[in-house]
């Protein structure tokens, strides 16, 4: 049997945020759009192969392990009007279909979202469903939770300091999503719940990657603040990104940079059980894996990372290469607000895409870390993985300078 197409599609991802992320730190929006058009067209492309290979097949057992799910009687109606809406190819159509995409779409996309990035399934991120504020604790609470005598001015102060009601609507995330003509004239008999597994695979592709973007480097304007951004002060509503901590080993240079998250911004004292830690993936390949998979003679593979302390390793191309941002991930707080969002709109601004039908959804949150100590930005550039131990047995080894 071959690939499954969620395997196939994972592929498809992760060369789509490789040259997404390429052109977009070398400013080539041309090429931005290249890769995503050449993503979601290669995508429905896998889509299409499984349905001429499955259509005939009604068991959903089988069907779901192909990626597909049974919709409900909402999700169903929905799908059965935007394919008749896209069908004709007419903005008009679209326009008119102001029904919001059903909340248990949106739901389903959050969960795809997770399952394929590893980044956001280690980041608790809580459906806002429609609300507009959500409470955050601000700082590590426990040591100001009780106490002998009378509850002071300054107590209740502090207390009342901690607790932030943060805005879960003040940043919104256009995603942009294709409809390849040819998928459009061919296969739109589809059955709705296929036209589901093609739009959730790619809003869920979308939109992870403007999260996984700003939860490590937004700066705070009309976007989540990044964890590796300095919450403590903002200039013109931008926050500034902290200088990186240049470390030479996960010994005793990675233990120092811990003991500063053990450490509240009021500097209480505050336990941490777990660190996570987000690398590039060229990074992951070429040191932290070699880290993790130490092999020591008489004691066998040793993960030097965990063993200095118990770290959750994640990769994101949206992290530099040299670069690793690690903290709490209970200490970030991300809301996304798509109960009142999911209306679909016909797009026909970006005239780069001129062999497809472009529509848009927009989702709506915040995310910011609790605390300016919760996350750390560090230098890996200068860490060496280990080197390979060689066992000699007689004779003897003539070095490269010898």
């Amino acid at each position: 049997m071959g690939m499954k197409n969620n395997d196939l599609i994972n592929q498809e991802s992760q060369k789509f945020a490789q040259k997404l992320t390429t052109a977009l730190q070398e400013g080539d929006a041309g090429g931005a759009a290249e890769a995503m058009q050449e993503m979601q067209n290669n995508i429905a492309q896998i889509v299409e192969k499984e349905f001429e290979q499955y259509k005939g097949i009604g068991d959903m057992d089988v069907l779901q392990s192909r990626g597909l799910r049974r919709l409900t009687s909402e999700e169903s109606a929905w799908y059965q009007k935007f394919i008749g809406a896209v069908k004709t190819g007419a903005k008009q159509e679209i326009t008119n279909l102001t029904a919001a995409m059903p909340v248990t779409i949106i739901d389903r996309v959050i969960s795809d979202m997770k399952k394929r990035h590893e980044l956001l399934e280690a980041i608790d991120i809580t459906d806002a469903a429609g609300a507009q504020k959500l409470v955050m604790n601000g700082v590590q609470m426990a040591s100001k939770l009780g106490g002998w005598g009378k509850v002071t001015g300054a107590i209740a102060a502090e207390l009342k300091g901690a607790i932030k009601m943060i805005d879960v609507t003040v940043a919104k995330y256009t995603a942009y999503f294709i409809i390849p003509k040819d998928f459009v004239k061919f296969n739109f008999t589809f059955a709705p719940m296929w036209v589901d597994q093609y739009i959730r695979i790619i809003l869920s592709e979308s939109i992870a990657f403007g999260l996984e973007k700003t939860m490590i480097s937004g700066d705070g304007l009309d976007q989540f603040i990044g964890m590796t951004m300095d919450v403590s002060t903002a200039t013109d509503g931008r926050y500034s990104q902290k200088a990186a901590v240049p470390i030479k080993n996960f010994d005793e240079d990675y233990l120092k940079v811990i003991a500063g998250l053990a450490k509240d911004s009021n500097d209480d004292d505050r336990t941490v059980p777990e660190v996570l830690m987000v690398v590039n993936p060229q990074d992951y390949i070429k040191k932290i894996r070699r880290i993790q998979n130490t092999l020591i003679y008489g004691t066998g593979s040793i993960d030097l990372i965990n063993n200095t302390y118990p770290t959750k390793v994640v990769q994101s191309s949206m992290i530099g290469e040299g670069k690793a941002a690690v903290g709490i991930a209970g200490n970030y707080f991300a809301a996304i607000n798509g109960g009142e969002s999911g209306i679909i709109e016909f797009d026909d601004s970006n005239q780069f895409l001129e062999d497809n039908r472009v529509y848009t959804t927009r989702v709506y949150g915040n995310g910011r870390p609790v605390d300016n100590t919760s996350f750390a930005y560090l230098d890996i550039s200068e860490v060496e993985p280990p080197a390979l131990p060689v066992l000699i047995k007689g004779g003897s080894v003539i070095t490269k300078t010898e």
